[in-house]
């Protein structure tokens, strides 16, 4: 069979089509003064911490709180994205933090972007002193990279560079680009990642949709210090789905049988782990039972050491951060 050389990993491979616009829009997102951002104090008691592990110097909550929403990930339709985005004000964004952090998260998820180094001042001076865990990626610091390896290494290099500013506890490489690196034999250049990170002296993380790239992962024993899982696959490639299901669906399709295969993966590393996608982004929300499932499915999966990583959206239901870590207190206790 006569060998066909590989072509450099195009955008489709890294990121869904619209991650790109993204960019623009939050650029024109609503921001607020400083000055509005001195809230009052909580009328509600704050609660205690919830049950804590550890990750690298510092000790975060098994549950800790993410950013799809706040930075518009609906994982559903653009249409969705723009409304979170319009949503979560800078303001709003604050609020949100200083809520989650009285329910008893003292850890935040976030993916990198430019409206960060404004934005981070104005969460402090608000009076949130919430962890924050950084997601990096060389579109985030700047979408016009090619999507070659040695630009997207290069580049999320750079991009943690930028978010150290911020004193994050932890940066992790981005799963959609790990996952292109393993699809391409590169994931040795991931070993670039973690010295630099650690270089900072911050922890280094490694993240990936795909149990397979898990197990690979702990295999190389790059020293990181921690992993990141998505329950869901979600960065099959068509010929993936083919394999898998027969066919390639419209859009983003969640598998029910991919939490087990990746929680069993989970449970194979020796790392801390943050499993996401715990709802299959806003999927298994239908009700306060399947909300209970889902979080009791996870904690009995993963080991003791693992953390939840939830987003939360609440313009339509504001008690998601009270439901939610209360459900975690219960299930833990």
């Amino acid at each position: 069979m006569k060998k066909t050389k590989k072509q450099p990993a195009k955008s489709s491979d890294l990121v869904p089509a619209w991650e790109t616009t993204r960019r623009e829009f939050l650029k024109g997102a609503t921001a607020v003064t400083a000055g509005a951002l001195s809230l009052p104090a909580a009328q509600a008691q704050a609660r205690p911490t919830l049950p804590t592990v550890a990750l690298g110097k510092h000790q975060v909550t098994r549950m800790i709180v993410g950013s799809n929403p706040i930075y518009g990930y609906s994982h559903f339709n653009r249409q969705y994205d723009l409304h979170m985005m319009e949503w979560y004000t800078d303001e709003r964004i604050v609020k949100f933090l200083l809520e989650c952090e009285r329910a008893g998260i003292n850890t935040w998820q976030a993916s990198y972007n430019d409206r960060m180094p404004k934005q981070f001042p104005k969460i402090r001076d608000g009076g949130c002193k919430i962890q924050w865990i950084c997601l990096a990626a060389s579109w985030h610091l700047d979408p016009k990279l090619p999507r070659t390896i040695d630009a997207v290494v290069d580049g999320t290099i750079k991009c943690a560079e930028a978010a150290a500013k911020m004193q994050p506890i932890g940066i992790a490489f981005h799963g959609w680009a790990t996952d292109m690196l393993f699809r391409e034999g590169k994931l040795d250049r991931l070993k670039e990642f973690v010295n630099r990170v650690q270089d900072l002296g911050i922890a280094a993380g490694l993240s990936t949709h795909n149990p397979v790239i898990l197990d690979a992962l702990e295999s190389k024993g790059f020293g990181n210090d921690f992993y990141m899982a998505s329950l869901h696959y979600l960065s099959r490639r068509p010929e993936d789905w083919r394999r898998d299901i027969g066919h390639v669906p419209v859009g983003e399709c969640y598998i029910a049988s991919d939490r087990e295969a990746m929680c069993a993966a989970v449970k194979r590393v020796s790392k801390p782990t943050l499993v996401y996608k715990v709802f299959a982004a806003g999927r298994l929300c239908g009700s306060p039972e399947e909300v209970r499932s889902a979080i009791e499915f996870t904690y009995k999966n993963i080991k003791p050491i693992d953390v939840a990583l939830i987003g939360l959206y609440q313009k339509f239901y504001p008690n998601q951060i009270a439901d939610d870590t209360r459900l975690v207190r219960e299930i833990l206790a």
